[in-house]
């Protein structure tokens, strides 16, 4: 087996190889650029010392830095190569296992994951397509949950803009954000300039399901105490442009989003409570699940493990979920976890029988969502639909 650790860098990578009779490639390891021409040396020289050492077999290590690993995992992985991404702590402890006072520097780095991978070649677990589209799926979902929490924010300054300048309006509208609405208060951000408006104009932007008049909306505007400042005219307009791009780029994310899930794992859609929004969150932080032995690992991973505190005689007894997973995860099963209960016989009953023994509702929903952890593991690993129990 050959051996190969990567110190990876924003502008650089170190690099050095050792074969399992532990000779090494090269003295000082060897820097190469962040670019085509230096993927290629790493290539090359992996592609030579296989020929000297007369073995085919590859592992290769690089440690986890920020968005500077990606690069050079992908081109590696698309040569057929077993890459596996390492935490950097576990590297950190390999050198302080063996000195005390270890030095810092690349050269030392790249051997140190060159001896990670041999002590633990048990737990060897290469980077795959999978875990690659995974991280695509997780950027993606990620991205779009901020947009998500954008546009509430923009919903909200929009909100407190209209009880500025025409508070009245509120009260004949259910949705302000879209339709009749948002026309008219685009076109008119004022209350000075609707009470001048024609009945007839306002009354051709008035569709839908609407059932006010554009009478009692002038009427309004002429006996309203609102403001006719002219920024918060501009800010509103301003406000309700951005809500539009914001939403328009959120469809966008949707539409990349459903891609994904349909090629990794559209199965999961079989639970009750799972879209393609919730799909994408919960699949993009598992990543490929085949990282986890069990689905208690996976509760753990995603921070819903209880927190065991004991020290002498003292036992603690209230106790919390650990939450050091991702708080995506975490979010995206407590939106699922909401709904099923009400929805699926099993996770009714299961719901119920917490309820009987006096439990919270926030609780029994963190007994749910260890539930549903266990559903979709066993649905991403078999590679089978949910069928209530």
């Amino acid at each position: 087996m050959i051996y190969v650790g990567i110190d990876v860098a924003m502008n650089k990578h170190t690099y050095n190889m050792i074969d399992s009779k532990g000779n090494k490639f090269s003295k000082i390891s060897i820097d190469i650029d962040n670019n085509e021409f230096g993927y290629k040396k790493l290539h090359n020289d992996i592609t030579k010392f296989c020929g000297v050492c007369n073995d085919s077999n590859v592992s290769i290590g690089l440690e986890s830095t920020g968005i500077y690993h990606e690069n050079i995992l992908v081109y590696l992985i698309k040569l057929g190569y077993d890459v596996m991404v390492i935490n950097p702590i576990l590297t950190n402890m390999t050198k302080k296992s063996k000195k005390v006072h270890c030095p810092k520097n690349d050269n030392l780095d790249a051997i140190a994951i060159c001896t990670y991978l041999i002590s633990n070649q048990e737990d060897f677990k290469p980077y795959t397509l999978l875990s690659y589209h995974t991280e695509c799926l997780k950027s993606l979902s990620r991205k779009r949950f901020i947009i998500t929490e954008e546009i509430r924010k923009r919903k909200q300054v929009i909100n407190n803009l209209i009880q500025l300048i025409f508070p009245e309006f509120k009260s004949f509208f259910t949705n302000l954000y879209h339709g009749t609405a948002k026309n008219i208060l685009t076109k008119y951000p004022s209350v000075k300039q609707i009470s001048k408006a024609h009945i007839r104009t306002i009354e051709n932007m008035i569709h839908g399901r609407c059932s006010v008049s554009a009478t009692d909306i002038i009427n309004a505007a002429k006996h309203s105490v609102g403001r006719n400042d002219e920024y918060l005219s501009f800010q509103l307009v301003d406000e309700f442009n951005q809500l539009s791009q914001m939403e328009d780029n959120r469809e966008k994310y949707d539409n990349l989003i459903e891609k994904y899930v349909d090629e990794i794992a559209p199965n999961i859609l079989s639970i009750p409570g799972v879209d393609y929004v919730t799909a994408g969150l919960i699949l993009g932080e598992i990543g490929d699940v085949s990282r986890f032995s069990c689905a208690d690992k996976l509760i753990s991973y995603s921070g819903l493990d209880i927190e065991v505190y004991e020290s002498g005689k003292y036992v603690a007894t209230n106790l919390h979920p650990s939450k050091k997973g991702s708080v995506y995860l975490r979010y995206a099963l407590f939106q699922v976890a909401r709904i099923i209960w009400r929805w699926d016989i099993s996770f009714n009953n299961y719901y119920l029988k917490k309820r009987a023994e006096g439990k919270h509702y926030y609780v029994i929903l963190g007994h749910i969502q260890k539930k549903l952890i266990r559903v979709i593991y066993s649905i991403l690993k078999n590679d089978t639909i949910y069928t209530p129990q």
